[in-house]
């Protein structure tokens, strides 16, 4: 027999709906009611957790879609070579020479670097006037017309042009001696690690009673957090070093846009009315690829759509020889030259990157940038601890983690581009 009497339908019964509540439940401890919980019932759980984290992660994809370099140390040096040639500029002129037939005239000119200038080279002036070099005196060069031919004025800030050596038959001595002028970039790797920790009760509790699938999804994020973490490095990272907890020295990655900046990359600062003008002229002043060469726009949803209105098509298919083409990219082209979007989400959560990234697009020859890592360590990696009970292990709980190591080698950032647009 029970122990409680009631008379149904009467309105304060202490069964019925309103006080058939799960332990826990929402309704039950909501302030204001008066509901009752019981045991016998359980939740209503949706057994799956939900992500609701953002799903935008074809950039993700794209960037580590190209194979990891491995390099010996967590420090690394890469070299490039120059074009060879750069264009002279004048820090003082010199006063036009009329022309005098059968003699050549003079002009004493100085540049504000003269280390890829050399005697019996041709100078072409900013007229499309032409003269040797005959002498080289610290940054003061002597130059000659051709025969019977005059000198124009040169102005402060002229910028002459090399067009070539020249020499005679007969001559008995070499006049241009050159050596290949490199460049040395370097970089460290960044090590990642995203831990949790599980009590030995503590987790077969969510082994044993667990409702959902909590442990799996717990394991997921810090996997996703620990790729978020890499993303956000590649793209962002400074190179140096960090003082960590406890007095350890941590080093730093370089990422794509800092490289860029040490580098000189241009960019601009445009707003919307004159983003055309700013990415036309930043594409060709940088378009250092072969004929046809691609390259990519990351850049969020917003920016690419305002883009997209200076191409004025839908754009083509992208469609390379990987598994870049499951990404379903488009194409756009501009004379000879190749952009396919990549939209970047990410770039406007500021839980990831500064406020100004939201309107940052980031212009990038991809072939130049290779992620690196470390030989004799996984590029990510996923492992547990022992906990008592196992191989005589002490420690009452286990300890979960995720690692990476990663860094970054970009040869030629002065092929890309960024635009802030305001």
């Amino acid at each position: 027999m029970s122990n409680t009497a009631y008379i149904p339908g009467i309105g304060n019964s202490p069964f019925g709906n309103p006080n058939t509540n799960p332990q826990g439940s929402q309704y039950g401890i909501e302030s204001g009611y008066s509901a009752q919980e019981s045991i016998l019932i359980r939740k209503a759980i949706k057994e799956a957790i939900f992500d609701a984290a953002p799903a935008q992660y074809n950039a993700l994809k794209l960037v580590f879609e190209k194979e990891f370099e491995e390099v010996n140390n967590d420090e690394f040096e890469y070299l490039e070579h120059t074009f060879g040639r750069t264009a002279p500029v004048v820090t003082v002129g010199d006063a036009a020479q009329a022309a005098v037939a059968g003699s050549s005239q003079t002009q004493t000119i100085t540049f504000a670097d003269v280390s890829h200038l050399s005697p019996d080279l041709i100078l072409t002036y900013p007229d499309n006037s032409k003269a040797v070099i005959k002498t080289i005196v610290g940054n003061v060069v002597t130059v000659e017309s051709h025969t019977s031919a005059g000198l124009p004025l040169v102005n402060v800030g002229d910028v002459f042009s090399i067009q070539s050596t020249i020499q005679a038959d007969g001559m008995d001595y070499f006049s241009n001696y050159e050596r290949l002028e490199t460049i040395t970039r370097y970089n460290y790797i960044q090590l990642f690690l995203r831990a949790w920790r599980w009590s030995r009760l503590e987790l077969l509790k969510y082994q044993n009673s667990g409702t959902t699938d909590y442990l799996e999804k717990d394991k997921k994020e810090k996997m996703r957090q620990l790729r978020t973490d890499l993303f956000v490095s590649f793209f962002n990272g400074t190179r140096g070093e960090f003082a960590i907890t406890n007095g350890y020295l941590a080093k730093s990655m370089g990422g794509i846009y800092p490289t860029m900046v040490a580098a000189g990359s241009m960019s601009a600062n445009p707003t919307l009315a004159g983003l055309r003008s700013a990415f036309e002229t930043l594409a060709f002043n940088t378009n250092f690829k072969a004929e046809g060469g691609t390259r990519f726009i990351y850049g969020t949803d917003e920016m690419l759509y305002e883009l997209s209105k200076i191409f004025k098509d839908p754009g083509l298919r992208y469609s390379p020889s990987d598994s870049i083409a499951n990404l379903n990219l488009k194409q756009y082209e501009l004379g000879t030259m190749k952009f396919v979007p990549v939209s970047c989400e990410l770039f406007k959560e500021q839980a990831c990157f500064p406020k100004d990234w939201a309107r940052k697009l980031l212009i990038l020859d991809q072939e130049t940038i290779t992620p690196v890592k470390m030989k004799g360590l996984p590029a990510m990696n996923m492992g547990s601890t022992l906990q008592r009970g196992n191989n005589g292990s002490r420690e009452a709980f286990q300890d979960g983690y995720v690692e990476a190591n990663l860094s970054l080698r970009f040869n030629n950032p002065v092929g890309s581009f960024s635009i802030d647009v305001q």
